[in-house]
């Protein structure tokens, strides 16, 4: 993870070897968060089972699963 003044970039790379960027803005932490993002983490922790990354990679960006070739 690299941060800028602007931007937060995340690299990723996954067992196939496959590397990739993702840049994020950064959160204005001067913002109040609401009850609904409060409740999506516990929702999201209460099963969790996997990286840091996974955790944090927000869920309309998240990568679908390949699929194992026959």
């Amino acid at each position: 993870m690299h941060q800028s003044y602007s931007t937060v970039y995340v690299y990723h790379r996954c067992e196939c070897g496959s590397e990739w960027t993702e840049s994020r803005s950064k959160v204005d932490r001067s913002q109040p968060i609401t009850t609904d993002e409060v409740l999506e983490v516990y929702q999201r922790l209460e099963a969790f089972e996997g990286s840091l990354s996974d955790l944090l990679q927000p869920i309309a960006e998240q990568k679908p699963e390949p699929k194992p070739d026959k």
